[in-house]
């Protein structure tokens, strides 16, 4: 599994659509983001999780600050800050 903590600004982009391979678990910490998955929109907000299934398209629009878990499994080496290797 791949675990990233994001610390999410105000100001900062939304997150564009994209799909992966792996299953992603976003349990939302602080905050609120609107989650968009297969083209269903759900706000997300603190102490809430979703499940984004395998190879579905997803993104993430912004509405304030947040801080974000997300799990990938299997492991999901395109992210910033996981070793390639």
């Amino acid at each position: 599994m791949t675990f990233a903590r994001w610390t999410i600004s105000a100001d900062a982009h939304d997150l564009h659509e994209h799909q992966h391979e792996q299953e992603e678990v976003w349990n939302i910490v602080e905050g609120s983001v609107v989650l968009i998955v297969d083209g269903s929109e759900k706000e997300m907000v603190a102490g809430s999780a979703a499940v984004v299934p395998p190879n579905t398209p997803h993104s993430v629009r912004i509405i304030g600050p947040a801080e974000i878990v997300v799990a990938d499994f299997p492991v999901r080496r395109d992210l910033p800050g996981v070793p390639t290797t």
